[in-house]
């Protein structure tokens, strides 16, 4: 439990409104309203007593105004009971350590502030944006832009609500209050269980390299929000009609050949078909998202259906497609994403569309011819699922991979010919 701010914690006999050391150094928390910062807000101290004087210990926390802050305590503040917490957790972590020092030996109250902050100094403690912008770096240098950018926008929206602790102050508390204000903002199941797992690997990541250490985890027994399945998939009749319909716009046009394209080579990510070489017979490529995460074999492999072949001549003539502008991932993303609300225009696409419903729809019509979960996995460059143990005694192979893929695009030639779930 964390200490009561301005409440007595050690040995009998020692004043109710400070925390003591066993040799009378006190702490406790003041504001100093005539010491401004430049943001024109006032820092809260630990005031340092040691023979008879007072010296004051910066830390991360900030109020408005003195009106917000009582005996030691925030008030009138949305955020006054989780800043009390964290200041109760600082004030015990520096109360410690000055349990730990022969106060003898200091015969100012300066001196003693040094030796205070040099431990702390020592410890190293890591801010949440040191922790996250850390974390988005590594996975930049990966190569995974796309996922970088996803973490920077949960960063953003996490910073916003519980602003810029030490990661060593986090609390159950905070993890409550950003699952609470996220909701309040309006955002999806989807979107707080996709910045909660941010969250939450990053500070897995700290534990595992010792840069935290948490005598109480603040993931501790909290579970992700469940995710609801993305309807993005279309009919067989409305990818019929996206295939064979006349279409009026450029934007439009382009968008069906993006998106008959990718459900031809099983659903592929728009990141991987930036990259991938089309000149070949055969399509061989390792999926950005999973390249860290699959065991083994990672390569997708298999023979690029002839279907694609007029689209990719359209599109690829040198193998590598030719994109409208920069090739920068963002700038290509944008254009697709303006071309597809076009295409949904035209083809009058009910529910939400858009390039990934290519890839949801290939899983779709897999699954419902009855093709294997594990060769549908295999041809979407999904990671193998680690629950199921079957995976240590058998692999998929191309040959199946080719069969399962043509399957696929045969029943959206002739559905009428297919009963469903009928397992290749």
């Amino acid at each position: 439990m964390y200490p009561r701010l301005g409440t007595k914690v050690c040995r009998k006999g020692l004043s109710k409104t400070t925390l003591k050391s066993k040799r009378m150094a006190t702490l406790n928390y003041k504001i100093l309203p005539a010491r401004r910062k430049a943001s024109g807000k006032l820092g809260i101290y630990l005031a340092l007593t040691h023979k008879k004087t007072v010296r004051y210990i910066s830390t991360e926390f900030e109020i408005d105004d003195d009106s917000q802050f009582e005996n030691g305590r925030v008030c009138y503040r949305k955020d006054a009971s989780i800043m009390n917490k964290r200041m109760a957790y600082v004030l015990s972590e520096y109360k410690s350590k000055l349990d730990n020092i022969n106060i003898k030996a200091f015969s100012t109250c300066a001196s003693l502030k040094d030796e205070l902050l040099k431990t702390q100094q020592e410890e190293e403690s890591m801010t949440l944006e040191e922790l996250l912008s850390r974390r988005i770096d590594r996975i930049r240098k990966e190569g995974r832009e796309n996922y970088a950018i996803m973490y920077e926008r949960s960063k953003k929206v996490i910073m916003s609500i519980i602003g810029n602790p030490v990661i060593e102050y986090l609390t159950r508390t905070d993890i409550n209050l950003l699952v609470t204000k996220m909701k309040e903002r309006g955002y999806t199941s989807g979107g707080i269980h996709m910045k909660m797992a941010h969250l939450k690997a990053a500070i897995n990541e700290a534990v595992e390299n010792r840069w935290v250490r948490y005598e109480h985890d603040p993931f501790a027994g909290f579970k992700l929000p469940k995710i609801g399945v993305r309807l993005m998939d279309v009919t067989v009749e409305e990818f019929q009609k996206i295939r064979d319909m006349e279409l009026e716009s450029k934007r439009a046009k382009f968008a069906r050949d993006m998106f008959l394209l990718s459900f031809y080579l099983g659903g592929i990510n728009l990141v991987d078909l930036m990259q991938v070489n089309l000149k070949g017979e055969e399509l061989c490529y390792i999926r950005t998202k999973t390249k860290n995460k699959k065991t083994g074999d990672k390569f997708t492999t298999f023979r690029i259906p002839e279907e694609a072949r007029p689209i990719i001549d359209k599109h690829a003539p040198g193998g590598k497609l030719e994109w409208p502008g920069k090739r920068k991932y963002e700038i290509v993303n944008s254009y697709i994403n303006g071309c597809f609300t076009k295409l949904k225009e035209e083809a009058g696409i009910k529910g939400t569309f858009s390039y990934y419903s290519a890839r949801k729809t290939f899983a779709q019509f897999a699954f419902m011819i009855g093709i294997k979960t594990e060769v549908i996995e295999y041809c979407v460059g999904q990671t193998v699922k680690s629950n199921r143990p079957i995976y240590s005694y058998v692999r998929v192979i191309q040959r199946q991979a080719d069969t399962a893929m043509r399957k696929v695009i045969d029943y959206t030639v002739n559905p009428d010919a297919f009963d469903l779930y009928d397992v290749i």
